[in-house]
């Protein structure tokens, strides 16, 4: 823990040294050489505030973040802003990846008070910890963005302005503040103690009405009055900022896939067509596989390289900013996967091959040699390999001038057809009033703006020569940026919940690819072995059983020690079952119990669902009460978000946990999570769709294949479907206990070649037209 350095030298006996530099987070400790005195959040510094009867600035960012860095340069690098702090405030870092929970609940205050929220994430704090005032970005004395910021809002204030303005409030009206946030904070309490469950007292006592599944038919509705008919994807008009939110895309290919043409195991069982009609389930369908598409074809793709950015600050998806992050380009896999069983589109199946190489090659900036993934690479990057770090500016490693592409190719040919492919003008295609910075000026953001088929009629070439300057072309811009550009930094925390995502991705990546390059599929299947055992060794303690939020190849054995919350649970839970699936390997549903079991014990809330930290710190989460004794809520959410809810990953983890291990009391688990956020999922729907999904599977249920013997059963499996694989030459024997269902086996069955059918406790052989039926889907 750090303990802020005094200095006994101004009015109030307290003047504070950058305490940053022995950070675990390598985003928190790029602040060590700013003047203004960073502290880390911990209980010294909150004590400080305290003491010292001093507001707490409190900003929350992450590495790749292009406005966290934009205000670093003009405020926190800025000696007239770090005076005012220094001298007035206790001004404390933190890492959003690192501690979501101090960012969730700053950030529901923010996005509650000012309509919006993002990063970098700027609330001023009483000593209590009770948000005042709150907010993102703010211009600071040396904006070059100020004068296009403040046309757009005329009460446009700058960083010094609110800085003064708070210090007087503070100064002049100090109790006023104190109960204005401590009105703030306790109805932030009421909320959090609801729970969002309609009674409490049905968690243990009784059986609510279940959620029906006609829900769907509303949040459906959602999705389609907000769809983009011509650039794909989803908002609020036709504006931007877009983003993927990968979630939404996967509960709409469930829809799709429930009345494909093209048989597919991963759509939403058979109910799902009669409340939503076939009309509608083929409109999900289109609208997912069409906005999947236009992203791929976007300037959110790095075409040169691999890899999606964050999201789009343009309509059509073509200026994005500039990070990747692994969560979404993780679970983007799996939504391509899904696409490419809907639609056999040779183009989807490209974007697969593209997210795999993302995920599984040595030459990956996000790949850890050890196996594993780093949590992102930075929007910001520099034109040259030594540039100094106040030269980068975003999407310098990606972006083009026309110039830049005809001295590269040498031919003026080949260089007129890649402009004309990837969409490249003289003056550069990025839209004025979207370069709020002039960063992008003659600059060019690639993405696929002609087909090679209109440009062989352009050039008067077969399309064949066409595809082959195209896939050359890009390979000599792909070799001179690696040589003469410097590379975005990558964040090299491992982050436990975002390679959970990854490893899941991989097993769907490898089973999707089984039948069509059964090389890359074992690729795949090896690539997220490899991580898992890494989290098993690095970000898990076997004594505990608890994992950790991060572990770093950069730091010491201390970062390891950051408690894991509610995501890293759910996820890595997912992630096992995931392994299972293509293994069968029991070690991986006995870890998934191990995890599902932990979730149970020490972040289940009285009120049903599951906290986003542990209500019960175990030994190993040394900073597990020094998070507690800070934040005056507990957050639970069901919601999804950039990421999917982990109460609704939570929720069909343990329905499928309940069916590989004949578990009831899962089930009445997984009940009683979903019942808990009944009221907001009937008023929201839409914003619940992992809890849809899990929905589907409670009330739908859980079909259980168990096949015996060396029978191939990869392809049993799917959206409400369990596959067991029972062989006595691997001696399954911690299943075979588990399972009530299987204990029944005698000696000497488990060699015999044969499919059964397990439900509520009862196991049937399958016969051969059942077998056909699902064989056959793929």
């Amino acid at each position: 823990m750090s303990s802020a350095t005094l200095v006994e030298a101004t009015d109030d006996g307290l003047a504070l040294v950058n305490d940053v530099a022995s950070s675990t987070s390598s985003y928190v400790r790029s602040h060590k050489d700013n003047p203004v005195a960073w502290q880390q959040w911990s209980t010294a510094s909150i004590d400080l505030a305290k003491r010292f009867n001093r507001l707490i600035f409190l900003s929350i960012g992450y590495s790749a973040c292009h406005w966290c860095h934009i205000m670093e340069q003009e405020s926190f690098s800025s000696s007239e802003v770090a005076e005012v702090l220094n001298e007035n405030f206790i001004p404390i870092k933190v890492d959003r990846e690192a501690r979501p929970d101090i960012d969730e609940l700053y950030m529901n205050y923010v996005t509650a008070t000012t309509g919006c929220g993002g990063w970098p994430l700027n609330v001023f704090l009483t000593p209590d910890l009770e948000p005042v005032f709150g907010g993102t970005y703010w211009p600071g004395p040396s904006s070059n963005s100020l004068p296009r910021l403040a046309a757009r809002s005329e009460d446009m204030l700058t960083f010094l302005d609110i800085l003064e303005k708070i210090k007087e409030v503070w100064n002049t009206q100090q109790q006023r503040c104190i109960q204005s946030a401590k009105a703030i904070s306790q109805q932030s309490r009421d909320f959090a103690a609801e729970g969002g469950h309609s009674d409490a007292s049905d968690i243990d006592t009784g059986e609510p009405e279940p959620l029906d599944i006609d829900i769907m038919d509303d949040a459906f509705d959602h999705f389609m009055s907000r769809y983009d008919p011509i650039h794909g994807g989803f908002s609020s008009s036709s504006s931007a900022p877009k983003f993927p939110t990968p979630p939404n895309l996967t509960f709409l290919l469930r829809i799709g896939a429930s009345v494909a043409s093209t048989s597919t195991r991963f759509g939403f069982p058979s109910p799902i067509p009669s409340i939503l009609g076939e009309g509608a389930c083929t409109l999900a369908a289109s609208m997912s596989l069409h906005t999947l598409l236009a992203m791929s074809r976007s300037g959110l793709r790095d075409h040169l390289g691999y890899g999606f950015h964050r999201y789009s600050v343009t309509s059509d998806w073509n200026l994005p900013h500039f990070e990747k992050m692994l969560y979404d380009n993780a679970q983007l896999l799996c939504c391509y996967c899904d696409a490419w069983a809907l639609s056999r589109d040779p183009e989807i199946l490209g974007t697969i091959y593209f997210l795999v190489e993302y995920l599984t090659s040595p030459d990956s900036p996000i790949v850890h040699t050890e196996g594993g993934f780093f949590a992102s690479e930075d929007a910001d990057s520099a034109s040259t390999k030594d540039a100094a770090r106040e030269e980068k500016r975003e999407g310098a490693f990606y972006v083009w001038t026309l110039k830049d592409i005809q001295a590269t190719l040498h031919s003026e040919r080949d260089a007129n057809i890649l402009a004309s492919h990837y969409g490249v003008l003289a003056n550069g295609n990025v839209p004025y009033e979207n370069d709020l910075r002039d960063e992008f000026m003659g600059q060019n953001v690639l993405h696929t703006a002609c087909t090679p088929s209109v440009l062989a009629k352009e050039f008067g070439l077969p399309e064949q020569e066409i595809v082959k300057i195209i896939r050359d072309g890009r390979q000599k811009l792909r070799a001179h940026r690696e040589l003469k550009r410097g590379r975005p930094d990558v964040d090299e925390k491992i982050l436990t919940g975002w390679n959970a995502l990854a490893i899941a991705a991989l097993c769907r990546a490898s089973t999707t690819l089984g039948d069509v390059d059964g090389a890359k599929s074992e690729s795949c299947k090896a690539a997220a072995l490899k991580a898992a055992y890494l989290m098993r060794k690095t970000n898990y303690d076997h004594d505990t059983n608890t994992l950790k939020r991060y572990s770093s190849p950069t730091l010491s054995k201390k970062s390891e020690s950051t408690p894991a919350y509610i995501d890293d649970y759910a996820y890595m839970t997912q992630a096992c079952l995931a392994l299972y699936e293509i293994t069968f390997a029991e070690e991986w549903l006995e870890w998934a119990d191990g995890l599902q079991n932990h979730l149970n014990n020490h972040f289940w809330s009285p009120t049903g669902g599951f906290n986003l930290v542990s209500t019960q710190p175990s030994s190993a989460q040394n900073s597990g009460e020094e998070a507690q004794s800070a934040m005056f809520v507990n957050i639970k959410s069901g919601s999804d978000n950039a990421l999917p809810s982990p109460n609704g990953i939570i929720a069909s983890n343990l329905l499928l946990l309940s069916s590989y291990l004949e578990e009831a009391k899962y089930k009445k688990r997984a009940k009683q999570t979903i019942d808990a956020f009944a009221i907001e999922i009937i008023q929201h729907p839409f914003l619940y769709v992992s809890m849809l999904s899990a929905i589907v599977l409670e009330v739908v249920g859980v079909t259980s294949v168990v096949a015996i013997g060396d029978t191939t059963v990869h392809h049993f499996g799917g959206f409400g479907r369990t596959v067991i694989r029972i062989d006595e030459s691997q001696r399954q024997w911690w299943l075979m206990e588990r399972n009530q269902a299987l204990k029944g086996l005698k000696p000497g069955e488990g060699r015999t070649n044969r499919v059964m059918i397990c439900e509520a406790g009862t196991c049937r052989e399958m016969k051969d037209g059942e077998l056909g039926a699902y064989g056959e889907q793929t």
